[in-house]
């Protein structure tokens, strides 16, 4: 990619930033589209061009795109950065896929796109995994005792002469079984209810 093709990004619905190495670590920016400043939250009046990436995003280093731009200057491989989020402050994250390729000796160039949609999809899927898994823990050890319990009666009346009174009796532990596991049933749809 040639630095005389960047103006081509202009109207672009994915982030373009050009930047230029000034020492190790340490980059500014000389291109930014419109997009991505939109993207990032920034207004078109304010002056980025000429300033340092952390100056402009002062958590630049924790998100790890720096290692990113270094490595692709020193090494003039084009790097993928997926997934990732950038924290802006307390209220407001980021999340971006940025890939870095080296355009001349000094400048290097991030196209990105807004990851947002496909982080809080993931999210959603880690909480439901969360919710399935108590889901499971619940049934293993809530249900089964109870059911263990009552197959190994049916099982004894199969395998076994056992006198009637004590028939009687060891129904009566099964019909309280299979009430629990009815209560304990409910109780996990309840679970599950209050999760979609």
């Amino acid at each position: 990619m040639k630095i005389d093709l960047i103006k081509n990004y202009e109207t672009c619905k994915f982030g373009v930033a050009v930047y230029k190495r000034l020492s190790r670590d340490n980059f500014e920016f000389v291109y930014y589209n419109p997009w991505g400043r939109k993207i990032d939250g920034l207004d078109n009046d304010e002056v980025v061009i000429g300033r340092k990436l952390q100056d402009v995003f002062p958590n630049i280093f924790e998100f790890g795109l720096v290692e990113i731009l270094e490595k692709v200057y020193q090494t003039g491989k084009t790097e993928i950065f997926p997934n990732k989020e950038y924290v802006v402050n307390e209220f407001k994250s980021l999340y971006r896929t940025n890939r870095v390729q080296k355009i001349n000796n000094d400048l290097v160039v991030a196209l990105y796109t807004d990851q947002k949609d496909i982080f809080q999809y993931l999210m959603k899927v880690e909480e439901e995994n969360l919710v399935l898994s108590k889901a499971l823990d619940y049934i293993s050890h809530k249900l089964r005792g109870d059911l263990t319990t009552s197959l190994g009666v049916l099982e004894l009346f199969d395998t076994v002469n056992v006198p009637t009174n004590e028939k009687e009796t060891l129904l009566k532990v099964v019909k309280k079984n299979l009430e629990n596991i009815d209560a304990k049933i409910h109780c996990l749809v309840r679970i599950l209810s209050e999760h979609k």
